[in-house]
């Protein structure tokens, strides 16, 4: 697998790369923290890219062929990478996307010094965390909503005593907790549902899920309202509003309509985060919101946190 690596083997160890991609024309991109998305002088000829390919889909005993193209896996050990590739004919040629696990951890304090959170925000989602409110981190693919979970989880494991149990499909959350659990999603043998339900039954205090995707979000919101608050989720949204709508057309692949008054009463904050090539850091928070109800209407009534120093 190394040799089938060349170049990419030093970009994997480089904890400042958080992700590796491959178009069809041979580039390889990566995504580094604080810098953004930048070309790498690095190429790869199609047989080259393949071959790895074709490894990775081995050690997971996977196909990928003509006839199954697509592959979603992870690099072994001591990698731990998610892989989401493409072969020919549904691409020109090979393609990837390497998303590492988070091995840098920043604190809300580091996200303040850099300008992407102001004081009062900072001082807000503390206060979130110490009386042990539900909070939904959204934003577009590779805004850093991930890393911004694990700032909120490093302040959770330094602020409180609490269990926390993590679920995800690739571990890529990062929680010092002395006392946690983390669940892997297995799609054919352990879905996302199933590792929710079962979640209640490993008594935690805090129930975290790396990515908010399908139905499992209407047993997220039971679990949390049902004596397990101070939960943490991400979920893929262009806005605050949007992630609420989101998470509801989740909650409706299982019951129609979505009990918008139960997720409004469940999620108390909602933060959205977004790539900014405005921004020394890359990165910027577009909106951070308290959930207050409804409308008669049945619109979101949402209250911004002060936002002082910022334009």
């Amino acid at each position: 697998m190394r040799s089938a690596l060349g170049p990419l083997s030093d970009l994997l160890v480089d904890d400042a790369v958080v992700e590796i991609m491959l178009n069809a024309d041979g580039a390889v991109w990566i995504d580094r923290v604080g810098v953004g998305m930048t070309k790498t002088p690095i190429r790869m000829q199609p047989g080259d890219a393949e071959r790895l390919l074709r490894l990775v889909a081995s050690e997971m005993s996977v196909e990928l062929t003509s006839a199954s193209p697509s592959l979603s896996a992870k690099l072994p050990p001591p990698w731990g990478a998610r892989v989401q590739a493409s072969i020919p004919p549904i691409v020109d040629a090979p393609t990837f996307a390497l998303r590492k696990p988070a091995r840098i951890v920043f604190s809300l304090d580091d996200y303040e010094e850099r300008g992407i959170l102001t004081g009062s925000e900072r001082t807000a989602l503390e206060l979130a965390i110490d009386t042990s409110q539900n909070i939904l981190v959204g934003g577009g693919t590779g805004s850093g909503k991930t890393t911004f979970a694990n700032a909120l989880l490093k302040a959770v494991a330094e602020r409180t005593e609490d269990r926390v149990l993590l679920i995800e499909d690739t571990p890529e959350l990062q929680c010092a907790a002395d006392n946690k659990i983390q669940i892997l999603v297995q799609p054919k043998a352990h879905t996302w549902r199933d590792a929710v339900q079962a979640a209640m039954r490993y008594r935690p205090d805090r129930i975290i899920v790396g990515e908010v995707r399908d139905g499992s979000a209407l047993e997220l919101l039971k679990a949390w309202n049902t004596g397990h608050p101070g939960g943490l989720a991400t979920i893929h949204a262009n806005d605050t509003r949007a992630m609420l709508d989101r998470l509801c057309q989740l909650i409706e692949e299982i019951v129609y309509p979505a009990p918008r008054a139960l997720v409004a009463q469940t999620v108390h904050l909602c933060v959205h985060i977004r790539r900014d090539k405005s921004h020394p850091a890359g990165r910027s928070i577009s909106g951070i919101d308290r959930v207050l109800g409804l409308t008669p209407a049945g619109a979101w009534t949402l209250e911004p946190i002060c936002k002082e120093g910022r334009t």
